[in-house]
């Protein structure tokens, strides 16, 4: 009787536990005859970030303000450590060294910002909708 128990908490258990972490497979897939589990789904591994990422390039992912900047169209201050939803795409090459662009829209008024990577001088370079602030660091 205890055995039983145990045997049936044990089943249960993995089950739950294949389900929660998402190892779920209907029986209809066939490894050998369609791939992986995200081709059957017709998914991508990272989900809706990366919708955009066969037509355009770009990634979305969580981004944080380098440095204080101000907006162009309104002149709202946004503060270093602001976070983002920013799509990031390839831009070009600095020796072996990938130049990455990040594009967000500024939260007072959603305009456009573009932020890319400086590899030569190890910094930020903010390219579009809006301006960097001068700090005494």
């Amino acid at each position: 009787d205890v055995i039983a128990i145990l045997l049936i908490a044990i089943v249960m258990s993995s089950l739950a536990a294949a389900q929660a972490d998402g190892y779920y497979h209907p029986p209809e897939y066939d490894p050998s005859k369609h791939g992986s589990i995200n081709k059957y789904r017709g998914s991508h591994p990272l989900g809706v970030r990366a919708k955009k990422i066969k037509s355009e390039g770009i990634l979305v992912v969580r981004f944080e303000m380098p440095f204080p900047v101000s907006c162009d169209a309104c002149g709202h201050t946004i503060a270093k450590g602001v976070r983002f939803n920013a799509g990031k795409k390839h831009q070009g090459w600095y020796h072996s060294t990938k130049i990455w662009s990040f594009t967000m829209k500024s939260p007072c008024c959603a305009t456009p910002i573009e932020i890319r990577t400086d590899p030569k001088q190890t910094d930020y370079v903010v390219t579009q909708g809006a301006t960097r602030k001068v700090t005494h660091e």
